[in-house]
């Protein structure tokens, strides 16, 4: 979850990620990296913000029907934006904002800010392919700070497995299961309510199933042409469920049983997640299945592991001088994650630092197919639902007759 502040002392006078009083009150531009509630923090509140948000097209359909209030501003991946910026308090400045895929859910963006004196990267979460990293200098990324995306920076996560693969063994799951019983359905438990979209559009093409999920949920959906054969508000009739991720008793709720059946039996609970899954190593599984019945976690991380996040670092080098985390617990995280860095970064770190002077000490402080079919219409729907893959729910989703929720945040 993040504890970014919401503002950086070397940019005055812009908020980013973060929308309470105390931002508002100093900042008069805002940023938002993408529609996950930890980065959402007081944007659901009444007022207007006091100046533009400035987002991504696909972020603008989503916070332009949960939070028509504000004013929004779309800013298309690497479009360069020239502001000029008048803090509440103390002079103006000119501002260069450039934006840069993070590739963690749809619409997702990093933040490059630019003045005479400062070149700031802000990751927000993020994940890169190996195409993207390859063109961060391609996008003259060139940073001296950089707030990163520290989630899984640790060394029990040092691998993730590609998220394709992720999703290949989603898809087969799903598929076995599927085809041994034709009253079979598949419960989805993502790990968040919005951004698996990705995963349910490979789920409907290659199984020809659409995935049930409620109204409220559709509502952005309709937005997007590329998902208009994906979900489906037939509850009775869909095998895929993704319905907010909830269960009863590794049922779904959408589908109150019979009193002489036994739906559980035919329900099958796929829960994909990253945080249970430590010291994990290419080539081992990535999947498996729970003592307490058809429940099946996948690794799926839509956040960088930890030599990720290395590789990341070393592609803006040897720019990069200040890096600060972005996700921190406490004081006890936060030297344990400023050390693991150092030690990651040592081998291709040292050359950097000029003869006779000591390293600088790390400073920490506590997708493109989605495209817009119409006009938006303002929604009073608010996801106030947590988001997240930091707590696990083994004992949510054994209790008997319990709604299993969600909990934690991404």
């Amino acid at each position: 979850m993040s504890t970014f502040p919401g503002t950086v002392p070397e940019l005055p006078g812009i908020g980013i990620d973060r929308f309470d009083q105390p931002v508002r009150d100093r900042a008069t531009l805002f940023f938002l990296s993408h529609c996950h509630v930890d980065h959402m923090q007081g944007l659901p509140d009444a007022a207007p913000l006091p100046g533009p948000l400035y987002v991504s097209p696909h972020t603008a359909v989503i916070v332009g029907l949960r939070h028509p209030q504000h004013t929004l501003v779309p800013v298309p991946v690497r479009e360069q934006l020239n502001l000029t910026v008048r803090p509440p308090a103390g002079p103006a400045y000119e501002l260069c904002v450039r934006t840069v895929p993070a590739e963690h859910c749809p619409g997702s963006v990093m933040f490059y800010f630019e003045t005479k004196t400062v070149r700031l990267l802000y990751t927000g979460d993020f994940r890169l392919s190996s195409a993207s990293l390859t063109a961060i200098a391609r996008y003259r990324v060139r940073p001296t700070i950089v707030y990163l995306d520290s989630t899984f920076l640790d060394r029990r996560y040092a691998y993730f497995p590609p998220r394709q693969a992720s999703m290949d063994r989603i898809v087969e799951l799903c598929s076995r299961w599927l085809s041994h019983d034709r009253r079979n359905v598949v419960a989805l438990w993502p790990p968040a309510s919005y951004g698996s979209e990705e995963l349910f559009c490979q789920l409907a093409s290659r199984l020809h199933q659409r995935i049930h999920v409620y109204a409220a949920q559709r509502e952005p959906y309709n937005h997007f042409a590329v998902l208009d054969d994906v979900f489906t508000d037939d509850a009775a009739g869909a095998r895929i469920h993704a319905c907010r991720g909830k269960t009863l008793q590794h049922g779904v709720a959408c589908r109150a049983a019979k009193p002489e059946e036994k739906h559980f039996d035919f329900v099958m609970t796929i829960r994909p997640t990253a945080r249970r899954w430590c010291n994990l190593r290419p080539g081992e599984p990535f999947w498996q299945q729970s003592g307490s019945g058809n429940l099946w976690y996948v690794c799926y991380s839509s956040h960088a592991s930890s030599t990720e996040l290395v590789e990341f670092l070393r592609s803006l080098q040897p720019d990069v001088r200040d890096i600060r985390f972005s996700v921190v617990a406490d004081e006890l995280d936060r030297a344990g994650k400023e050390t693991l860095l150092c030690e990651l970064l040592e081998p291709a770190g040292n050359e950097l630092v000029p003869p006779g002077e000591e390293p600088q000490r790390l400073h920490c402080l506590p997708l493109g197919a989605f495209k817009v079919k119409a006009k938006l219409k303002p929604s009073k729907e608010s996801d106030s639902e947590p988001e997240g893959d930091h707590v696990e729910d083994d004992e949510l989703h054994r209790r008997p007759m319990k709604m299993a929720r969600r909990t934690g945040s991404d």
